[in-house]
């Protein structure tokens, strides 16, 4: 036997040995008899073992979903703040230039350049 048993694994080992002791089958029981005990068939065994190890593997993904969405939610308040921001200092640029005149200033040195470029042509 390899000693690369994860955590989980070795619980369930374990787990499923106490289930074997309380319902008084015997510790080294195949899945014949484990299923003979639960009044099943063989087939219908392995089928409860698959939807449970197919409904464990949703659960994990439906985990990673919610940690990637929380990430996701983090990262979006993060960058509506950067935003925010960014929109707050333009405004106050604007406000800064409509005071100062500077887009008429930029608007008649536009003016300047083009009759200068007239006058040499």
């Amino acid at each position: 036997m390899n000693g690369n048993l994860s955590q989980e694994e070795v619980g369930i080992l374990i787990r499923g040995k106490k289930i074997l002791r309380a319902r008084g089958l015997p510790v080294d029981a195949d899945v014949k008899s484990s299923c003979e005990a639960a009044g099943i068939s063989r087939k219908t065994g392995y089928q409860w073992a698959d939807n449970l190890e197919s409904a464990a593997k949703e659960k994990e993904a439906a985990h990673s979903l919610r940690q990637e969405m929380d990430r996701f939610k983090t990262e979006h308040a993060e960058l509506e703040k950067r935003y925010d921001d960014i929109r707050f200092e333009n405004e106050g640029r604007k406000i800064a230039w409509s005071i100062h005149g500077i887009d008429e200033f930029i608007a008649g040195k536009k003016n300047t350049a083009s009759s200068r470029k007239k006058e040499k042509q």
